[in-house]
């Protein structure tokens, strides 16, 4: 009772008295029982040495006396010391022998909980299968002895390993069983953690509504029990899902929640948690200032808890915003500081991360060579300690320094280690929402690359890498469905990817310990398996790519490739923006040329903003001068080198703010009372230029026509539209109006038809453009949003898809956040993912009756 409430001292006494009366007797058995409890409670204290004592002395006792049951219940406790001193292998051993001691006294509930206790280990080292094998076993005991704690327990687990293997429905299953069996013995704590759990295999669903739900149920079973650290625990991963959800409002007010219980509650560590949560958000909203005044807290309060890591973290983060803000002596105090604490603390991730942005002051400092000195120092120091998001930034930072050095070639090694470092990590990512947001804040590095490329005269070279900027996104999706075994082969990818990332994440945080409470054996552990499963995971790669199959990142196709794909009076001008220049390359059936052209971002940026601005005026022409003003840039250098003559078909792949771009109202030439472009060539944009060389279909079969119109758009002249449309096409068309145009009825109907038109509105969700789609009816088994993530799930077989809704074209950005290369999600994209040909869509707001006589 004193050690449950805490008073270890009062327990240690009883139990010591105990001992000593139980020897007064020679009741030797009792003797071993009670040193066997010593050691227990010696291990909750964190006192391994003096429990390791006591269970060797009870050990001693159980052997002598011949108790199997008692022999088995010490080696695991054991084992479970050298579980928390990271000696995993050691204990993996013990473990089996205790299985034995157990099975031969015939103690069924032992033999549970080591199999449990097994299952738990290999879960950690993220060896799923193996780990799911034993929990079956442990749950199998526990439903023969009726055991409803146990059960509930052991479910659990087995969700766990489920969701390690990318078994998402079965999870979801055992944890449903979970929750009930956690119910129904009254163990609501066990059942606030089993629906967090389930709220996590709900993301993996891309169920957003349901993780959030299932979060919310936890928290509330937290604050019911009066769980203050599990409830700090909650809100902050509630912050993190409703930023994944893009209400950054909501995700600030659960971050402030969390910290406010954790002062209250004197938990030092989740107080520093969410201040650096807050202070990153700020940043990401363009208020350095705010995540200034955060940042410094959480340093204040890290420092203040000797919480030794995490102050140097945020320091490192406040050096960061100093170096944007051009305060380098505070940048660099910063930085110093922290590499000072890692020293001390024998924090290497941390040591890493303050040398690489010390080497990234230098060089934005112009002190060039001892940025390289310390990129090279961070890049050896990666090789012993690997950090792929550290690695990319070093190779990126040393080749920007390479090139200010005057020494273009080497630079462009470096950037091209970086690319392939930021896609090694891109493609290992199974969820197309994360590998577009992963990208999303490192397109500078092929920009880069691309203008450092053209600088050396490396055309060819420049235009794949634009290119890879663009289309690995796009080829992925529409490869992803030709390998064979399709489905075998996600699921063991998945289970490889879920390995890694699991021994990864163990492994960092393992180091991030500090020096004096690392576990070397852990780290020992952790880094022999982390090898094993990488080499598992490139033997995969090597028998897919023997086999004939899709490789998990497809190939951007050679230039020559998408030239053979262009006739006669085709071209393909694909856009690069950079911070200081704009990047064209014009590709024929026989060329390939490049202009680089000197204007910066922010003033091309604005242009296409006050055109996309003024154009929505009626009766204005005020729109013309900044039209006039872009073509100078876009156009002109095509025109005054003579490389459209003959060409009639323009094929136009933007970047950046491109994308909002009516490229058909610029003027054709610079000459006053031009003709518009959309005058002299007939225009269609490309996600990639990559796609042109795969999307092009033979449309023999007749054309066939599913026309939508729901009444939830409340569009007046939809209905109208789509019979009008319906007509056209009789007798080989068909049209879903009203409360008929269900999202169920279009998801099964779409696959059998060559035009699909939507007469609805869109949905756009900025910070999370998969959730943003078209507007359908609902009906029990859809909620009628047509979402993104639902879109790339179709499988289209259409020439035309045509969105006759306000700003259908519009993907993510939109100015505010305009997106990296195509790796933003727009409707437009989606349907090119899922099968159709062309897609036709719309920039701007455009009249209900007014779309009627257009369509």
């Amino acid at each position: 009772i004193h050690w449950r409430l805490g008073a270890y001292e009062k327990s240690h006494q009883y139990l010591e008295q105990a001992l000593e009366k139980k020897r007064a007797i020679g009741d030797r058995l009792q003797e071993g029982k009670t040193l066997n409890v010593l050691g227990l409670l010696h291990w909750d204290l964190g006192e391994f040495g003096q429990a390791q004592a006591y269970f060797r002395d009870a050990a001693e006792i159980a052997a002598s006396v011949g108790d199997k049951r008692l022999q088995g219940a010490i080696l695991n406790n054991l084992s479970l010391v050298h579980d928390e001193l990271g000696d995993y292998y050691v204990s993996v051993e013990q473990y089996r022998r205790v299985l034995d001691l157990y099975e031969e006294a015939d103690f069924p509930r032992g033999r549970g909980d080591t199999l449990g206790n097994l299952g738990g280990v290999y879960l950690l080292l993220g060896r799923f299968d193996e780990a799911l094998e034993h929990y079956r076993q442990a749950l199998a005991i526990s439903e023969q002895l009726g055991s409803t704690i146990s059960l509930s327990q052991d479910h659990g687990n087995v969700a766990l390993c489920y969701l390690g293997l990318g078994q998402v429905e079965l999870s979801l299953a055992h944890f449903d069983q979970a929750i009930a069996l956690a119910a129904a013995a009254g163990m609501q704590q066990d059942r606030a953690y089993w629906l967090r759990a389930r709220g996590n295999a709900w993301l993996l669903k891309g169920r957003y509504d349901l993780a959030l739900e299932h979060h919310r149920s936890a928290l509330t079973l937290y604050q019911q029990l009066g769980g203050k650290t599990e409830s700090v625990e909650a809100l902050h991963d509630m912050g993190n899902l409703y930023l994944l959800l893009g209400d950054s409002v909501s995700a600030e007010r659960h971050y402030r929640q969390a910290m406010q219980i954790a002062r209250d509650i004197g938990l030092s560590r989740g107080v520093t948690q969410n201040l650096l949560a807050l202070g990153d958000l700020e940043r990401r909203r363009g208020e350095p200032d705010r995540a200034s005044g955060l940042y410094q807290e959480s340093i204040q309060r890290a420092a203040s808890a000797g919480e030794r890591v995490s102050q140097g973290q945020a320091l490192l983060r406040l050096a960061a915003v100093h170096a944007e803000q051009m305060r380098s002596a505070e940048a660099l105090a910063g930085i110093e500081e922290a590499r000072k604490i890692a020293e001390e603390s024998g924090a290497a991730g941390l040591a890493i991360e303050a040398t690489v942005a010390g080497a990234r002051l230098n060089r934005v400092q112009g002190d060039h060579a001892a940025a390289l000195r310390d990129f090279d120092l961070a890049l050896s120091k990666l090789l012993e300690a690997p950090d792929p998001e550290l690695a990319w930034q070093a190779h990126y930072g040393r080749g920007l320094a390479l090139a200010a050095s005057g020494r273009t070639k080497a630079a462009i090694n470096s950037l091209q280690a970086a690319v392939r470092v930021i896609e090694g990590i891109r493609d290992r990512l199974r969820e197309e929402r994360f590998k577009a947001g992963y990208v999303q804040d490192k397109y500078q590095v092929y920009i880069d690359l691309v203008r450092l490329q053209l600088e050396s005269g490396l055309d060819e070279e420049a235009f794949s890498t634009a290119e890879r900027l663009r289309s690995r996104s796009y080829l992925d999706l529409v490869e992803s469905g030709m390998a064979a075994n399709g489905n075998e082969d996600q699921l063991r990818e998945f289970r490889l990817q879920a390995r890694i990332r699991t021994l990864r994440q163990t492994l960092a945080e393992e180091r991030d310990r500090g020096s004096s409470e690392q576990r070397q054996s852990a780290i020992s552990v952790f880094s022999h398996e982390l090898l094993a499963a990488e080499r598992d995971y490139q033997a995969f790669l090597d028998d897919r790519h023997q086999t004939g199959a899709s490789v998990p990142a497809a190939e951007v196709p050679d230039y020559r490739e998408i030239a053979a794909a262009l006739v006669e009076d085709e071209a393909v001008v694909e856009y690069v923006v950079g911070p200081e220049s704009l990047m064209l390359f014009l590709l024929t059936r026989d060329r390939l040329l490049t202009h680089t052209v000197e204007v910066r971002r922010e003033d091309l940026d604005n242009k296409v903003a006050l055109l996309s601005n003024l154009i929505r005026q009626r009766s204005s022409d005020r729109w013309e001068k900044p039209a006039n003003s872009l073509a100078r840039f876009l156009v002109e250098p095509l025109r005054a080198a003579e490389q459209l003559a003959d060409i009639h078909h323009l094929y136009l792949v933007p970047h950046g703010s491109l994308n909002y771009l009516p490229f058909s109202l610029l003027p054709s030439h610079a000459t006053e009372g031009s003709h518009r472009l959309i005058e002299d060539f007939t225009l269609a944009y490309l996600p990639t230029a990559a796609a042109l060389s795969r999307n092009r279909r033979d449309s023999g079969e007749a054309s066939s026509m599913l026309a939508i119109a729901p009444d939830v758009s409340r569009l007046r002249f939809a209905r109208q539209e789509a019979r009008a449309i319906n007509a056209l096409f009789e007798p080989d068309s068909f049209a879903l109006l009203g409360r008929a145009a269900t999202e169920s009825a279009f998801k099964q109907l779409a696959p059998d038809y060559r035009m699909l038109h939507l007469a609805t509105h869109g949905f756009f969700n900025k910070l999370s453009p998969l959730l943003s789609g078209v507007q359908l009816e609902a009906d029990a088994t859809n909620d009628g949003r047509l979402e993104l993530h639902e879109i790339l799930e179709l499988k289209l077989n259409a020439e035309l898809v045509t969105l006759s809704a306000c700003e259908t074209g519009l993907g993510s950005g939109y100015f505010a956040e305009v997106p990296a290369g195509d790796d933003y999600v727009g409707l437009t994209r989606a349907f090119l993912y899922a099968g159709s040909t062309m897609v036709l869509a719309t920039l701007w707001e455009v009249d209900d009756a007014s779309t009627l006589r257009l369509m």
